[in-house]
């Protein structure tokens, strides 16, 4: 549902803009009337203007400025402020004080009562207000052209002080609400700074600057517990790791220096002196020796600057260095042969292992002391910072307070009210003058209106007058009502041609009327559906079906296709009737045969005039003739014209009062729909072409009869055709009866059965 819906749109959208299209031609077709409705309204127009007293026109135009800031600030923009001093001016005080003033009065106020001053004042005055240039235009109208620069003046001096005190009003307003407003941001100034006093109470007075880079000393212990928590749980894992190693390494009876060194780095250099059954290892006596050592070394490069290698205090510092020197190397060769040794032992294990473990239990029990002291002080430290954010909060309104009544303060004293104190400023730009001429703009508003008032009218008529019109006049009043292609238009055929042949085409090849018959052929061939055999109908009787069909068939076998025509009007057989050949037998007989279809529709062909036209004539005329087409013999007949035959041309019946055509269209490729629009009520042929549909039977084009002669096919071979078509006077046979048909009338009971 939701991908028809853009293609309902469109259609919809399509219909209008023909909908529209149609309306323009009709409005087209009746301009004579809009025409007529215009100049009408024109001469009432100019009648009752002349009827009317001359009306006189002044005016004058001010300059408006705004020089005072706050009344932007307050809320009244320029425009908003000259809408009201136009209401202001316009008001029944300040017009009432204008006619008060006026002396003499305007015809318009004379013998008036002063209560209807006022509206008799606004019925002569217009004012305006040009946003863009700042300028307001009064204007004046009266009978008297005086009276019209009396009336603006007097309203310029009433105004001026109105103005003036409206705009005083204004101010005084303005410094009342900015009191106001000052004394409600005091009281919240003072109510905030005592929430401040009291949140830096529960602080405990505790006051850091904004701007300081330090913090909080809770939040700075918070941070040396998390510091030294972190070390502490860091030994402890080095701990639990040198625990796992040492039980190794007692239990495989392996060296433990590993594990003591892991604990020396713990605990201090003080371990190694504590491993039980083991003499000490005294690194600090080397590291003295090494240190005398390099202090001689010292001493004996600054006796070498003033002394020889010869002197004796040279060659004693020397042989102290090297004995130096051998007592460090022995130190040093000891410990690496007691490192090499390792620790080993049980007793040794026993002490890393006591010794490893009462470590980690001053660990645990100063970490698990640590976690609660961490976790008290960063309560309390969350609940000051939660604090501080308070306090800042607070500090910040008030600032924003401060500025405000600040603010408030300086607006109050840069307003001043004294006489003359006005926010606009009005320069005259140009002076009312009075008329000489009388205005010609009420004629000019009447004649428009009126114009306006009778192009609807007129329109209105014309809507009226399509509603009542039921003909299709023109070509594209066809294509839009029945949304069908126009194939072609045919023009009327001249009474006296049309008595001298049975078919026009073939007499009258080179006229006008010949050539639209090739036209709608070529149509019908260039059409995207299938036309080889093709069926045609109309509405009703008269409107040239027959006469169209035989030319049309023409024109086909005229260009070398073998065309074959069949009259399937077994009621009013038009199509035989014209080209006489009504006593040949035809398809009413085919269709009630029991077999061999296609050996008696050869019999009944008979040749026209026109070279390769054949026709089918229609037979016996017969009550049931809607019956007889719905059987297959017409599909299996239909079928032997296609294959022996370039082109098929099928004559049936009109559509609206049977449906012959309907039933026949159903065999057809496709079916051409024949229309007068000078006869033809567009409501009938709407309907008509609707119930095709319904049937799926969309004809493939319309072709519009401009003007075949209802009478003469009347005459000739034409129908009695209405709601009674076909069921007229009706023979004991069966067969319908006209007076034509004389020659059906003297058969014999054994004929008409044969």
């Amino acid at each position: 549902m939701e991908l028809e819906q853009p293609e309902q749109s469109a259609s919809s959208q399509g219909n209008s803009l023909q909908g529209l299209l149609r309306f323009l031609r009709v409005v087209n077709r009746h301009k004579l009337i809009i025409v007529g409705f215009v100049a009408a309204a024109c001469f009432l127009a100019v009648v009752k203007h002349n009827r009317q007293p001359q009306i006189y026109e002044a005016g004058t135009k001010m300059l408006v400025r705004q020089t005072g800031s706050d009344m932007a600030n307050f809320g009244a923009p320029l425009e908003a402020a000259m809408a009201g001093y136009k209401h202001l001016m316009l008001s029944d005080k300040s017009l009432t004080q204008t006619a008060e003033n006026l002396d003499p009065k305007p015809p318009e106020l004379s013998g008036v009562d002063s209560l209807r001053w006022p509206g008799e004042l606004r019925k002569m005055l217009t004012v305006k207000f040009n946003s863009a240039s700042q300028d307001l235009t009064i204007s004046c109208r009266s009978r008297d052209p005086e009276s019209t620069v009396a009336v603006i003046e007097a309203l310029q001096e009433v105004s001026e002080q109105f103005i003036e005190d409206y705009q005083t009003s204004l101010t005084v307003t303005l410094m009342n609400r900015l009191q106001e407003d000052r004394r409600g941001v005091e009281t919240k100034l003072i109510e905030k700074n005592k929430e401040l006093l009291e949140e830096r109470r529960d602080c405990g007075d505790i006051v850091i600057n904004k701007n300081s880079t330090q913090s909080h000393p809770l939040v700075e212990r918070v941070g040396q517990i998390n510091q030294r928590f972190t070390e502490l749980r860091s030994q402890r894992m080095e701990l639990e790791a040198a625990m796992k190693s040492a039980r190794r390494l007692v239990a495989t009876q392996a060296d433990l220096t590993p594990a003591v060194q892991a604990l020396q780095r713990i605990v201090g250099p003080e371990v190694m002196q504590q491993v039980p059954g083991r003499p000490g290892l005294d690194v600090k006596a080397i590291e003295t020796l090494e240190d005398k050592l390099n202090d001689e070394q010292g001493e004996l490069s600054v006796l070498r600057r003033h002394y020889g290698s010869g002197h004796p205090e040279i060659i004693s510092r020397t042989s102290k260095i090297q004995l130096f020197e051998q007592r460090v190397k022995a130190a040093r060769a000891d410990l690496d042969r007691r490192l090499q040794i390792g620790i080993r032992g049980p007793e040794a294990g026993q002490w890393l292992m006591d010794s490893l473990q009462a470590e980690l239990n001053s660990i645990q029990q100063f970490e698990s002391s640590l976690q609660e002291e961490y976790n008290e002080v960063r309560a309390e430290a969350l609940n000051i910072s939660n604090k501080l954010a308070s306090i800042d909060f607070k500090e910040r309104e008030i600032e924003s307070l401060t500025e405000l009544r600040s603010s408030l303060l300086n607006r109050l004293n840069s307003i001043k009210i004294s006489e003359n104190a006005t926010h606009f400023k009005v320069a005259v730009l140009s002076d009312a003058m009075v008329p000489r001429t009388p205005s010609l703009e009420s004629l000019n508003s009447r004649l428009i209106f009126y114009c306006v008032l009778a192009f609807m009218a007129a329109m209105g008529v014309i809507y009226v007058l399509d509603l009542m019109d039921d003909r299709l006049r023109t070509p594209e009043d066809v294509q839009d009502e029945l949304g069908l292609p126009v194939l072609g238009i045919i023009r009327r055929l001249p009474e006296e041609q049309l008595s001298q042949c049975k078919i026009y085409l073939e007499k009258f090849a080179q006229t006008v009327q010949a050539e639209a018959f090739r036209t709608l052929k070529t149509a019908v061939t260039l059409t995207a559906q299938q036309s080889k055999c093709l069926a045609v109908t109309s509405t009703d009787a008269g409107e040239g079906k027959t006469v169209t069909t035989v030319n049309l068939a023409a024109s086909f076998a005229q260009t070398g296709q073998k065309t074959l025509l069949i009259d399937a009007d077994m009621r009013r057989p038009g199509l035989s009737r014209l080209l006489e050949v009504r006593g040949n037998g035809g398809l009413s007989e085919i269709l009630q045969a029991d077999g061999g279809i296609a050996e008696l529709a050869s019999e009944r062909v008979t040749p026209t005039d026109v070279d390769g036209l054949y026709v089918l004539p229609c037979g016996p005329r017969i009550l049931n003739a809607g019956t007889l087409l719905s059987m297959p013999a017409l599909s299996e007949l239909l079928d032997w014209a296609v294959a022996n035959y370039d082109q098929v041309m099928v004559d049936c019946p009109p559509s609206m009062p049977v449906s012959d055509a309907a039933i026949v269209g159903r065999y057809v490729d496709g079916l051409l729909y024949l229309m007068n629009p000078a006869t033809t009520h567009r409501s009938m042929i709407s309907r008509t072409v609707d119930t095709l549909r319904s049937l799926d039977l969309t004809p493939v084009g319309v072709v519009v009869n401009m003007g075949l002669s209802s009478e003469k096919e009347g005459q000739g071979y034409g129908y009695g055709y209405g709601y009674g078509y076909g069921y007229g006077y009706e023979s004991q046979y069966g067969y319908g009866h006209d007076e034509d048909d004389d020659e059906y009338d003297q058969m014999t009971d054994g004929e008409l059965a044969a």
